[in-house]
């Protein structure tokens, strides 16, 4: 192995104190190690690295593992940051989850357009847009994805 892989290897092994997990094993442990140690790091492969490898693998708790899924869900985030944003804002991102910018909707739409889907079609002209989550729409013709929190739209948002 090449002098730069060891000091990747390194580098990877000095930052694990912020691997640590809650785990579904004794007292929070995530795996049981071949010496009888318990690990508490959240990645399989680095679990019991210094204590001749691992015996049992417990996982780690699912309310961390759907917390760490929805950290990087473009998704989930853009719906968290919907729930900030003040009333009744339509938000247009990139794929990546970056908002672009932000606009209201003007109040006769929200009345004539039945769904935030007909709304996208017709007033964006932006067509095939899917329901991705309960606030936002991926519009792939466009590259672009659509959130909102006008309460009108989210109760009739179909897929």
């Amino acid at each position: 192995m090449p002098v730069s892989r060891w000091i990747l290897v390194g580098m990877i092994v000095g930052c694990t104190p912020a691997l640590a997990a809650q785990g579904l094993g004794p007292n929070g442990a995530t795996a049981k190690c071949e010496d009888g140690a318990y690990s508490h790091n959240k990645i399989v492969g680095l679990a019991c690295r210094d204590h001749n490898g691992l015996v049992v693998w417990y996982g780690v708790a699912p309310n961390e593992a759907v917390a760490a899924q929805k950290r990087a869900d473009v998704y989930a985030v853009l719906e968290e940051q919907m729930s900030q944003e003040r009333p009744n804002i339509v938000a247009r991102a990139d794929l990546a989850g970056t908002i672009q910018d932000r606009f209201t909707p003007d109040s006769a739409d929200v009345v004539q357009y039945p769904s935030f889907m007909v709304y996208l079609d017709h007033v964006r002209q932006l067509s095939g847009c899917r329901k991705m989550s309960n606030r936002c729409a991926l519009c792939p013709g466009a590259h672009q994805i659509y959130c909102t929190n006008v309460a009108a739209f989210l109760p009739l948002m179909a897929f």
